[in-house]
This record gives C-alpha cells, structure tokens and sequence, in this order.
C-alpha cells in the first residue's frame, strides 16, 4: 500500500514537471525534461551558461536503479552501474540527436545528492569522468529553497525505502546537491556513437 501511494506521488510529480523516458532500454536509468536555466550559471571550466538557455535535466529512473546487495555495494555493483551509466547517455545522446526541437539545448543538467561535504570532490572526480563539470555555488540558499530541498531529500528518502531499502541512510534528510553539467558538445563527442556498441544490452 505505501509503496503504490510513493509511486502514485512520484508518477503524479513527473507528470507535473513533463519529466519523459526517453528510451526503452532496460538498463537506461535517467528520465529526462527540458526547462530553461533560471540564472546565469558559471561553471568550474570557466565556461557560462545564460539565464534562459535550455537544459536537458537527468531524473534518476529509480526502478532501473541496481539493487543493493544485502553486504552493501560491491566491486561488481558499482561496474554494472557505471555501465548503465554509459549506456543511459548514450540513448540521450540519440534521443537528441533525433529530435530536432532539441537543437538548442546547450548542456545536461544532473543534481548529485551530498552524504557529506567531504564526499562532494569525490563525486565531483568521479562525474568528470564522463565530461560533466561543476556549477560554481552562487551563495547562501533562500529558506524557500532550504525548505523545497528537505521536501526532496523527504521523496527520495521515501522512494528509496519503496525500491532499493539497502541503501537508505538516515541522513538523506540532511543532504546537500552538487550541481554538474555536460556540454552538449562534449555528450555528443563521448557519447554520440555509443547506441550500437553492446546490442544485447
């Protein structure tokens, strides 16, 4: 019964926000929606992203998400993942290049979620391995964003609990957000032939 009501939430929330699935693929774990930056955003290579400039936001696709294992994650675990990761941008790599109402989407937008402020340069590291780049904090955040985040950080914890329990912690209520982007360019250059590498995927 919980379980459907979170499902029905998170359904509910998507349909709000146009957030689609933009591939069929089993082991495609992002959702995808198109919105307008809101801000001048000015990332750690130097580089700028205008208010108004259309991103592509990835939304985790929490039922592909690989279960924990009962021990925690493993060696094998974190491959398998970072495979569906690949994969994951790969089909989004096609799925732009196949609409062209998404010609001028400039970058991918991903807003990793903080265990700790001591994880940030390694989740950071790792996001960089696949061409994604930091967005550089602007400040202090308003009480209406602290509050908007800890009712994220109340779904996700709740969605968490519904579909891969073994890795809830119960400081999710406290996490922060990194925010990372990939140029458009750069998605297209890694990723933009990746489709067709592995078809029994």
């Amino acid at each position: 019964m919980a379980n459907a009501l979170i499902s029905a939430i998170d359904s509910a929330l998507r349909a709000r926000q146009r957030i689609l699935e933009y591939s069929d693929r089993p082991n495609c774990i992002f959702r995808m929606h198109v919105a307008a930056a809101a801000s001048d955003i000015t990332l750690s290579d130097a580089t700028r992203i205008e208010a108004g400039s259309r991103l592509v936001n990835l939304h985790l696709w929490n039922e592909r998400i690989p279960p924990f294992p009962d021990r925690g994650p493993t060696l094998s675990w974190a491959r398998g993942l970072c495979h569906d990761f690949e994969i994951s941008l790969g089909e989004l790599a096609a799925f732009i290049a196949c609409h062209p109402a998404l010609d001028d989407v400039v970058a991918i937008a991903g807003n990793l979620v903080l265990s700790s402020p001591q994880k940030a340069q390694l989740l950071e590291n790792l996001a960089a391995r696949y061409g994604f780049v930091r967005a550089i904090d602007s400040g202090s955040r308003s009480a209406s964003q602290r509050l908007h985040q800890l009712g994220e950080n109340i779904l996700i914890s709740m969605i968490v609990i519904s579909f891969n329990p073994a890795a809830f912690r119960i400081d999710f209520l406290r996490r922060n957000r990194l925010q990372v982007y990939l140029h458009r360019a750069e998605l297209m250059r890694r990723f933009g032939r990746r489709r067709k590498i592995d078809p029994s995927d």
